[in-house]
């Protein structure tokens, strides 16, 4: 029993639209949205009824929406090959970003604390001139290392030498169409250094005892403030804020400054979430995450999985579980390819995909095996990540003696979704019985299977397989 996904087609073919068929933006700050089309080029793409203040050039949407509305969009691309519309409807209201989870890059497993300038803006030029952006990878996230101390007329955490012009950065990256991720700490001292070095976070002076002291804790002296309007300046979209355990407190003195930028700044905490206070994540980030950092072991892909449970009926269109970055291919801490299996990589992969986490590559994109490749372009698993309605999913049932569960999920045209995760280290084959006749696909190999009232499921240890369901 072998691994099958099909292979990635990205510009080949007639059009396919990949963007989300709900979009939103904040009411009264700039939008900023690459338009991801697969098929063969050249492509002429076009975007008509747009609201007030946006405009569509270049393949970007651009502009700011003055007022709240929804407005019914039609996104049109045509090839030599042929012609397709979709209809996406354009939300804007106030702290209204990412309405499906974020797709992107993020420097820390690849990069670690060898990052530059010049290396963040290489990887978006990658992205964006493999294709993969046309899947809709479109957040350039960096993570800790770039700090080095207070300073500049914001009195903020400045960047070391490796950083030379945080804007022109920012601006790189906005010029192809991609948004910007920044990372700090309510901590004084920042994770992600090479201890006892210290980077700053957004506190300094005498340690709070009301908080951990890890890392120097969290000081009494705050600079949320002056850090936003800094990363305002510089053009930064978003902020994954690090801290253990993750408390509302903090949080919230943070996200009442960043409502205040100019920009857009969407907020993701990290790194223990808890559970129990799902209101205000819900209320006030784009994603929370509850574990420690993503690592190239099976052991730990296992515990993701079992890490969702928690946050089942918790998760809405906007506020989503994070599963963290993955876990494949090459990385820079130790230029060696990761222990994981394509088995593993792939079972890592649809989690993120099928559990409606942001996805976030972390890796030297460069170094992908063609399988790697393959199995982050495979627009069928994307479709389910970025589906509108982001209906979290359940589970479906448990195979004796297997350490193996199917989950289900509803679809917002009406179809089902289930994935079988085999954590067990021998094959699976089963039998699901469904409601009904159903066609059935796999969605892995792009392949239509027998319609029926039954899936007949092989699975390869440390595997998975998904299958949409439609009548």
């Amino acid at each position: 029993m072998s691994v099958k996904i099909a292979k990635a087609t990205t510009f080949e073919g007639k059009p396919r639209i990949m963007m989300p068929s709900v979009y939103g933006v904040t009411t009264g700050k700039e939008a900023l949205y690459r338009i991801p089309v697969l098929g063969q080029r050249p492509m002429q793409v076009s975007v008509s009824e747009l609201p007030e203040g946006l405009t569509f050039e270049n393949g970007m949407i651009k502009g700011i929406v003055p007022a709240d509305g929804e407005f019914k969009v039609t996104v049109t691309a045509e090839n030599a090959l042929g012609k397709t519309e979709k209809q996406v409807l354009i939300t804007s209201y106030p702290d209204n970003a990412l309405r499906t989870p974020l797709m992107g890059f993020t420097t820390w497993n690849a990069f670690i604390w060898n990052i530059t300038q010049e290396l963040v803006v290489d990887v978006a030029k990658y992205i964006s001139d493999s294709g993969i952006a046309e899947y809709g990878y479109n957040y350039i996230n960096l993570d800790s290392g770039w700090q080095k101390e207070y300073g500049g007329k914001h009195y903020a955490v400045m960047p070391d030498e490796r950083f030379p012009d945080m804007k022109q950065m920012c601006d790189d990256i906005h010029a192809l169409g991609f948004k910007c991720g920044m990372y700090s700490t309510p901590m004084s001292a920042a994770l992600g250094s090479k201890w006892p070095k210290r980077i700053p976070g957004c506190t300094q002076g005498e340690r709070d005892i009301r908080f951990c002291p890890r890392r120097d804790g969290v000081g009494k002296e705050h600079y949320e403030g002056n850090n936003v309007r800094q990363w305002d300046e510089w053009g930064f979209d978003y902020l994954k804020y690090d801290w253990n355990p993750t408390d509302t407190y903090l949080a919230d003195l943070m996200k009442q400054e960043l409502l205040k930028a100019k920009r857009d700044i969407s907020f993701c905490v990290t790194v223990r979430a808890d559970p129990m206070l799902y209101l205000y994540w819900q209320a006030n980030c784009c994603s929370f995450r509850s574990h420690r950092d993503a690592i190239q072991e099976w052991n730990d892909v296992k515990k993701r999985l079992k890490s969702t449970k928690p946050w089942e009926d918790k998760i809405i269109p906007g506020h989503f579980y994070d599963l963290d970055m993955l876990e494949i291919g090459v990385i820079n801490k130790e230029l060696v390819r990761t222990p994981l299996t394509d088995e593993e990589e792939l079972f890592s992969y649809t989690l993120r995909a099928f559990f409606i986490s942001p996805i976030q590559l972390s890796c030297d994109l460069r170094k992908l095996t063609d399988f790697e490749m393959d199995m982050i372009c495979n627009e069928e698993i994307i479709a389910l990540n970025q589906d509108a309605i982001c209906d979290y999913p359940k589970e479906l049932m448990q195979f004796a003696d297997r350490d193996a569960i199917a989950y289900v999920r509803n679809l917002e045209n009406g179809d089902k979704a289930i994935a079988v995760f085999n954590s067990d280290d021998a094959p699976l084959e089963a039998q699901i019985l469904l409601e009904e006749e159903m066609q059935i696909r796999d969605v892995w190999e792009q392949k239509d299977l027998d319609k029926a009232a039954t899936i007949d499921v092989a699975v390869a240890p440390h595997c998975v397989r998904v299958f949409r369901l439609s009548k």
